[in-house]
Order: structure tokens, then C-alpha cells, then sequence
């Protein structure tokens, strides 16, 4: 047995390191998320406050301080590169992957934990979201610490005070990092468990109490100081803005549907797409003969109402729930491999499932092949339609090993070799990532990162020559070009529809559109301009842009120099 937990640690760790670590820092910064928290450890560590997040020289709070202490960490002791902007976020990953092997196998045995380890980690949204800055990983590991440590509670009595405490523990980090959702969570799961089972809460006793001391330690004097130096910014910037009114406001609208995150799940786990739906089958009608599967159901449940009824959405906001999913989803395995299917209908589920997988990543293989045309009318099915097929095509390579992955998987199954069926899968996601960051790196980076235009913004620059940028480039741009934003004439300023185009206010000098452009190369003889190119599309048709000298596109950005417009001369009297 411990030559065997052994050897799942080896394997654990190896893919671990493909998934996480490998070539960690090979990729520019991807916009615009990256480059915010970049730039706001950046002038962190120089102005040496490390109490108050901030960017372009003002307080910021947007998310809490803890991630930012993690990455400033990493900044002073490896230098500020992307390896080290990245590197907290890999350790916590596989310290969650890791953490998933640990509570799986103590809760049903070591083959269920290590297949939900091994199915979290190489699902599609987990392996390419533990690549990047993001305080979701960290968040994801916190909250399922403390949940962890209530169900151990709950199962033993004699430990209680330990884990209750530590419970407490890990929720009090999940909200030093990013705010009041770290205790929500844990509290919905739990209660909505004790409720189901008719069981009372264990919100009581020494270690309980203990560790409310310990949860106010962790948690209280950041945000007490927090509320004694910036009350009012800091009650309508972090509470009110990107807490509260993410709840009633969508900030990405197009997101904004009741069945974005069941499909985010189903997707985002390719390639475990059948292992999901046999999942979800085995659990209709007997949610309650397993606790510890009930308990897992209660967290992913509650977590994903209350995420379908926020208005604003995004992938990262629900990352923490491939934790429950990926233990659900090794337990289903566990019992598939010593059982088998238990109807011809679950067969023919996984297989069909299994199948419908195969084709969509096929349809992909097959766009990368498409020439991407420009729209030849105003359809937004078009022109949906070509930009996914530019997105696409650097990644030929990569989704065709992918597809080559899930065929063998196919012919596994129908072989009912379900284990090197297992095998064949998690070897999907992986392929996908070793081949987007060695043939295809360049084109995505030029696609994803403003690193390249930032390069191309300071090779062609002429002296002082200002630089405008549009608000997606933005905050990469200040950061490959290192523009002190708080200089009395900043040599980068935004071009934008409005005058403040983010949701978190910057104070960053905005040129408002096209009259703005054109009173601004009034004043100046030229401007050196990194757009995305559908904003470059609606400037083209206007005189703005009609003295351009200059047009290189990166991927989905342009850079184009403008220039003054020379007036013709008047004609003679």
C-alpha cells in the first residue's frame, strides 16, 4: 500500500509540473488581468507600503491584500519576471491538487483520491487557469481547506476542536484574499449539509471559539486599517463596487445567462466531458446514500446557485468549483473501474458523450483549416464566426493532438479498457498545453499578451512620441513599457469611448475617441497607437486615421502610427 501511494505521488507530481509549472514563464503576461495585479505589486514593492494595493500612484481595492503579498514575495525573491508573477499561483495549485489525493483517499480510498486529483488537475479549465496571476487558485485552495477540515469534524467527534479550528483557519485566508466570498461559501455548504441531514451545526465548542480568535487575527486588522486610513474609498470601492454590485450588475452581459456556468463545468472539463454526465446520472435519485458524496453535491450546489443568480460572470468567479466536481467525479471512477457500468444506458451515455466530445474538438481541427474571410456583412453570427476562426488557427497543432488524444480514448472505451480509457483522457489537456506553449507560442502570444505590441510600441517610437492604447491593452502597455503613469506628461494615455472605460476606476489620462483623437494630434505631430483591431476597424473609415504612416498587426492588435493631417492648401483668389 505505501509502495502504492508512492507511486501516485510521483505520477501526481509529474503532472503536476506539466500542467502548472512547465514553461511557466514562456508566455507574456496575458491582458488585462495579469498586468493589473503585475503593476500593482510593481508599485508595491518600490513604494515599500506593502499594507495598501495600489496602481498609478493611487489606493486600489479591487481585491484584498494577500494574493498581492504572495506575488511581492516572489518579486523580491526571484526578480520581477513572469516566472515569479506566476509562481504562487503554481505552488497553490498543486498544493490543491495534492490537498484533492489527500481528502479523497482518507474520505473513500486511494484510488478515488488519486483519480479526482488527477481529473481535477488535467481538466481544460484548471490546467490553463493555475498558469496565470490570478487570486481564483489560491481562493480555490482556502475554501477547500476549511471545507475539508468541517466534514472531518463532522465525521470525527474526538477531533472536533482541531478541525473546527482550523476550519476557521482557512476561511479567514480565503477572505484575506479575496473577500467576504471565502466565508459564504463555507457557510452555505455547511449549513445547507446540516439542514439536508437534519443534523446540527458544529459552530460551537472550545475549537470553534478558538478559532473565531484565530479567523479575527488573519482577517481583521487589514481591513480595520483599510477602513481607518480610506473609509469611504474603501466601503464604496471594495464593498459596494466590485463585491455588491457584481451581485446585481453584469459586467460582461453577454455572460449574463442562467446556463453559463452548468456549461462552463461541462466544458471546461474537457476531456472528463462522459465522466461529468455519468457523474451527474449516478447522482439523480440517490444523492444521500453516499455523506461524504452528499456533502461534496452540497457545496458545488449552493456555490453554483448563488453564482448563477450574480449578474456578473466570468470563468475564474466559479474555478473553485472543480474541486467538489473532481471528487465526484473520482468517485464515480472508483466505482466504474471495480464495478463497471451498472445499465446498458450509462454505457451508452459515456460513449455518447465520449463521441460528442471528440466532435467539437474535431469541428475546431476542422476551422483551423477555414480561410478566415472578412464578414462580408454586419452579422454578428459572422463576425462571431471569423474571429473564432482566427483564434483558432495558431492552435492547429495543439487541438489536433488533442483530437488524436480523445480518439484512442473512443476506442478504450468501446474496448471496455477502462483504464487506459482514463489514461488516453488525461492525457488530452496536457497535449493541448505542450503544444500551445512550444509550436504555437509566438501566435499566442500575439493574440493573448500586449508584451509583443509593448516591444513593437518602443522599436518604433521616435523620442517622446506619445502612446495611446485602447482600454484591453491598457495595463500591459503601462507595464512592458514601465510608464510612470503619475509623471506630470505620461508618454502612454487611453483611447477609449468614454472617459472611464474600466469598472474599477484608474486614474489614467483618457483621449476620448475619435474628436478626442483628433484634437489631440493637434497638439501633437504624431501618436503611436496599439488598438485591438475592431477598434482599428471603426477608426479606419474616419479621417482620424487618414494620415497613417505606419500598420503592423500582432494578432488581434494593431500598432499604427497617426499624424497630423495636412490641411491642402487654399485655392488661389
Amino acid at each position: 500500500m505505501f509502495a502504492s501511494r508512492k507511486i501516485d505521488l510521483v505520477v501526481l507530481l509529474l503532472i503536476g509540473f506539466i500542467a502548472f509549472w512547465w514553461r511557466l514563464g514562456a508566455l507574456g503576461l496575458i491582458d488585462p488581468d495579469e498586468p493589473f495585479y503585475a503593476q500593482t505589486v510593481r508599485e508595491m514593492v518600490q513604494s515599500g507600503d506593502w499594507v495598501t494595493p495600489q496602481i498609478y500612484g493611487e489606493p486600489q481595492f479591487e481585491k484584498p491584500i494577500f494574493y498581492y503579498w504572495l506575488v511581492a514575495g516572489s518579486f523580491k525573491a526571484l526578480g520581477e519576471t513572469e516566472f515569479a508573477g506566476r509562481m504562487p499561483t503554481a505552488v497553490f495549485a498543486t498544493a490543491l491538487m495534492l490537498l484533492v489525493w489527500w481528502f479523497g483517499s482518507r474520505v473513500w480510498n486511494p484510488r478515488a483520491g488519486f483519480l479526482a486529483a488527477l481529473v481535477m488537475a488535467t481538466g481544460l479549465e484548471f490546467c490553463v487557469m493555475s498558469r496565470l496571476m490570478l487570486t481564483d487558485i489560491p481562493l480555490a485552495t482556502f475554501i477547500a481547506a476549511s471545507v475539508f477540515c468541517y466534514w472531518l469534524a463532522a465525521r470525527h467527534e474526538q477531533e472536533r476542536d482541531k478541525w473546527m479550528f482550523w476550519h476557521l483557519v482557512w476561511a479567514g485566508f480565503a477572505v484575506l484574499t479575496k473577500g467576504p466570498l471565502g466565508s459564504l461559501v463555507t457557510v452555505m455548504a455547511t449549513v445547507a449539509f446540516s439542514f439536508a441531514m437534519k443534523r446540527p451545526l458544529l459552530f460551537r465548542g472550545r475549537g470553534f471559539w478558538w478559532g473565531v480568535v484565530a479567523y479575527a487575527v488573519i482577517v481583521v486588522p487589514w481591513y480595520a486599517a483599510m477602513f481607518a486610513w480610506y473609509p469611504k474609498p474603501f466601503w464604496e470601492e471594495f464593498f459596494i463596487r466590485d463585491n455588491w454590485l457584481r451581485v446585481i450588475r453584469a459586467e460582461h452581459p453577454s455572460n449574463n445567462h442562467i446556463w453559463y456556468y452548468p456549461g462552463l463545468l461541462f466544458l471546461g472539463s474537457l476531456p472528463w466531458m462522459p465522466a461529468v454526465a455519468l457523474t451527474v446520472r449516478r447522482a439523480w435519485g440517490r444523492l444521500r446514500e453516499d455523506e461524504a458524496a452528499f456533502f461534496q453535491w452540497c457545496w458545488l450546489l449552493t456555490s453554483l446557485v448563488f453564482l448563477t443568480i450574480c449578474q456578473s460572470k466570468i470563468p475564474s468567479y466559479a474555478f473553485y468549483l472543480f474541486v467538489p466536481l473532481g471528487l465526484l467525479i473520482g468517485r464515480t471512477l472508483d466505482d466504474l473501474l471495480t464495478r463497471g457500468f451498472a445499465t446498458a444506458g450509462e454505457r451508452r451515455l459515456v460513449v455518447g458523450c465520449a463521441v460528442f466530445q471528440c466532435a467539437l474538438v474535431g469541428l475546431f481541427v476542422a476551422l483551423t483549416f477555414v480561410d478566415a474571410a472578412p464578414p462580408t456583412s454586419a452579422s454578428w453570427l459572422e463576425g462571431k464566426a471569423t474571429s473564432l476562426i482566427k483564434m483558432l488557427r495558431p492552435f492547429q497543432v495543439p487541438i489536433g493532438m488533442v483530437f488524436i488524444c480523445l480518439v484512442g480514448s473512443i476506442v478504450f472505451l468501446m474496448l471496455k479498457k477502462h483504464a487506459v480509457w482514463l489514461l488516453a483522457s488525461s492525457t488530452a489537456s496536457l497535449a493541448l498545453l505542450v503544444g500551445a506553449l512550444t509550436v504555437a507560442l509566438p501566435a499566442v502570444e500575439a493574440e493573448s499578451s500586449a508584451r509583443p505590441v509593448a516591444q513593437a510600441l518602443l522599436e518604433k517610437r521616435r523620442g517622446n512620441e506619445p502612446l495611446l492604447t485602447g482600454k484591453f491593452l491598457a495595463r500591459g502597455i503601462i507595464y512592458y513599457t514601465n510608464t510612470d503613469i503619475t509623471a506630470p506628461n505620461p508618454g502612454v494615455r487611453v483611447l477609449a469611448k468614454k472617459e472611464q472605460p474600466f469598472w474599477a476606476a484608474h486614474p489614467l489620462p483618457v483621449v476620448v475617441w475619435k474628436k478626442g483623437l483628433r484634437e489631440f494630434l493637434k497638439e501633437h505631430p504624431s501618436a503611436l497607437c496599439a488598438l485591438r483591431k475592431s477598434d482599428w476597424r471603426s477608426f479606419a473609415e474616419e479621417d482620424a486615421f487618414a494620415a497613417q504612416e505606419e500598420f503592423l498587426a500582432l494578432g488581434e492588435n494593431v500598432v499604427v502610427r497617426a499624424v497630423r493631417p495636412v490641411r491642402p492648401p487654399e485655392p488661389a483668389k
